[in-house]
């Protein structure tokens, strides 16, 4: 199972243990009872509500806590009150780890800014009960779940200023920000604070890839809500949970691939038996109705008007030697009719913020705009052929006619081009050449290159 979490308006513990609650109920992973079982633990006399709320036209699980004269709280304390509900029971060791580094994490970022120890931190809202509850239960519910992958959209944290208990202070709070290392975010459309520490530590321990949702079969979908109400939006965080598939083949998260590079529909060309990889394992085998491949992908442009040809195109090679997985230039006039280029720069989620900052590095530029694209990719793969001129890469991609068993087979362009300099041919008849090679002469026993040396031809 995979989860992905929509922070579109920032998250808050109420609101993720809400989400968590609905999916693990649709799942039958966890129930309100048990969640109720681990609270009582926790806090004996604590009041736990939930109520079907609608916020924005959506409804959602909404969690509250009732505790009468709650105590001040330490870190210490807390630490205390999670091992008394492992000790009955009431929680996993996995959850115990999880909550513990949750206000591990929350207590750091506390000490940092008061300049005083993690133990001597005293928590104010994050001590009440209902942030105690709110992070524990979400790690009981989590661990319920035990997902393969956490996927997420950056994280909206507000604007403007927001009241504690030190007085006023502004968006994220000094705390919050600190929390919120390692996180993708962004202000969001809305002011005030929409992510709170307790949101912001859980966030930064559930998810793991800040990327657009995968490939999947939808299970499940959850939505909890805050107490806050925003005019025009809904206050609520959406958790979908689903069985990962693969989008290149067509299968499920059980034993297919998800990285088209790896699939070759059969072992022959044309009907030979000579494009077969030595590791079997490495590939997928075709099926009825395979579709194109689809790949999550975030296009970034930037107006270039002050760079010289030549250092544009430098610049273009050094962003495909450094992981782009496609750069390319278009003409464009800018206003009073100036002349310029617009640098595209195609990459994969993961890779998006540093590649931005190479772009930035490397041309000077002041502004790179980014959209997420998707794109059909037909399934291929390189491989390394015995020629009459040595071993040379291969391109192979695969039919999607599954009435055929066709190939586009191409040689790579640096080494064509490097054998054509090496020996003093004709680049254009040596390609031709190497393409139409007779099948007779390819050795059956081929060798996969492996990702991260292949050669780029775009």
């Amino acid at each position: 199972m995979i989860l992905h979490f929509d922070f579109s308006t920032g998250a808050s513990g109420d609101k993720l243990l809400g989400a968590l609650l609905e999916v693990s109920e649709q799942t039958g992973a966890a129930t309100f009872a048990s969640l109720q079982a681990c609270a009582q633990a926790l806090v004996p006399g604590v009041e736990v509500q939930r109520t079907r709320v609608s916020s924005g036209g959506i409804q959602a699980t909404h969690i509250e806590v009732q505790e009468p004269d709650a105590p001040a709280r330490h870190w210490r304390d807390i630490r205390e009150m999670i091992a008394g509900v492992a000790a009955v029971g009431a929680l996993s060791p996995a959850a115990v780890k999880l909550a513990e580094l949750v206000f591990s994490d929350i207590a750091e970022a506390e000490a940092a800014v008061h300049g005083c120890s993690p133990e001597q931190v005293h928590f104010h809202e994050i001590g009440a009960a209902d942030s105690i509850i709110d992070i524990v239960g979400s790690s009981l519910l989590f661990q319920a779940l035990a997902p393969e992958a956490v996927y997420a959209t950056p994280l909206a944290i507000g604007s403007g200023t927001v009241m504690c208990a030190h007085g006023e202070l502004p968006v994220p709070a000094p705390a919050t920000a600190r929390l919120l290392e390692g996180c993708v975010v962004f202000s969001g459309a809305h002011t005030g604070e929409l992510t709170t520490p307790t949101g912001a530590a859980l966030a930064r321990h559930l998810v793991t890839n800040w990327e657009p949702l995968p490939g999947c079969r939808p299970l499940a979908v959850g939505y909890g809500a805050g107490s806050r109400q925003i005019p025009g939006a809904a206050n609520v965080v959406r958790l979908l949970a689903g069985q990962a598939v693969s989008l290149a083949g067509g299968g499920d998260g059980d034993g297919g691939s998800n990285d088209q590079y790896s699939c070759i529909a059969s072992d022959t060309v044309n009907g030979d038996a000579d494009l077969a990889t030595t590791d079997a394992a490495s590939r997928t085998s075709p099926r009825a109705g395979q579709h194109l491949a689809i790949e999550g992908c975030v296009l970034l442009e930037s107006n270039i008007d002050h760079l010289s040809p030549e250092a544009l195109a430098f610049a273009c090679e050094e962003l495909l030697a450094t992981g782009a997985l496609d750069v390319w230039q278009e003409p464009i006039t800018m206003k009073k009719g100036r002349l310029a280029v617009k640098l595209c720069v195609l990459a994969a989620p993961a890779q998006t913020e540093r590649l931005a900052e190479e772009v930035a590095q490397r041309t000077g530029t002041l502004g790179i705009r980014r959209t997420y694209v998707e794109r059909s990719v037909v399934p291929r793969q390189q491989v390394v052929l015995d020629t009459p001129y040595g071993p040379m890469p291969y391109k192979v991609a695969r039919s999607l006619n599954p009435a055929t068993a066709q190939h586009g087979l191409r040689p790579e362009h640096e080494a064509v081009a490097r054998l054509a300099r090496e020996c003093g041919l004709d680049y254009n008849a040596l390609y031709a050449e190497l393409t139409q090679l007779p099948r007779s002469l390819i050795n059956q026993h081929t060798r996969e290159i492996p990702r991260d040396k292949e050669l780029r031809d775009n």
